[in-house]
């Protein structure tokens, strides 16, 4: 399928500037817009119920007690006034109209930038080349402008919960090492214990030992006898 180029324009006339981009639950052009219609359809509906029209309905109570037909329509068209405004303003508000009509204005303002910025870079007299329409794309294109943004987070996301995990990683093997090392140290040391304790009970258990230990016992006995 072919498209069709704009027509060329001239750029004698100067550009009127975009307007800014609305707040997001500040109501913008497209939401004023909105708001002041259902305000319109509205006043025009109450002006249809009027006094005449209302105490039509009512031609005795008009007849015999108007000033108090006239305050009942006063009440009635005022809760009736302020229940539609209200019920409007809910719906407003559950249907997320004035953000949405807002995201609108933007797409729209954006649209409007790109338009300008591609005029100005054909130059003056230039053809500029349309965007080919969305919905003419291939169904795989589509998919990737869907996914890559939500792919890309999800990325980001993991990336950083990877980096975190080798770094504690990092951390738990360099406390592990030197717990080892301290063990290895303590154990060395119970080595060095266990081996002076053995080299002592060797000694111990040595003729030499045995001899001197038999020596002074029977000098012990003697000692015990010149004092008896």
């Amino acid at each position: 399928m072919t498209t069709t180029e704009a027509p060329p324009r001239s750029h004698s006339r100067s550009q009127s500037p975009l307007p800014p981009a609305p707040e997001e639950n500040t109501p913008g052009h497209r939401a004023t817009a909105f708001q002041n219609a259902l305000n319109a359809a509205l006043d025009a509906t109450l002006k249809k119920c009027s006094y005449d029209n209302f105490a039509s309905c009512f031609p005795t109570t008009a007849k015999y007690q108007p000033e108090t037909l006239e305050g009942f329509w006063k009440d009635f068209t005022g809760k009736l006034s302020s229940t539609c405004q209200a019920e409007f303003n809910d719906i407003l508000e559950n249907r997320n109209v004035v953000p949405s009509l807002n995201a609108l204005d933007r797409l729209i303002a954006e649209a409007k930038g790109r338009k300008d910025e591609a005029e100005k870079a054909a130059g003056a007299g230039g053809a500029v080349t349309a965007p080919v329409p969305p919905h003419i794309l291939p169904a795989s294109d589509i998919l990737n402008a869907h996914l890559t943004p939500f792919l890309v987070e999800q990325q980001t996301s993991l990336s950083s919960a990877l980096t975190a995990l080798q770094s504690s990683n990092t951390t738990l093997i360099d406390t592990v090492i030197s717990q080892r090392a301290e063990m290895e140290a303590l154990v060395s040391g119970l080595e060095s214990v266990v081996a002076d304790l053995e080299r002592g009970a060797t000694m111990l258990q040595g003729d030499e030992v045995l001899t001197l230990a038999g020596e002074s016992r029977k000098m012990e006995d003697e000692l015990k006898s010149v004092t008896a």
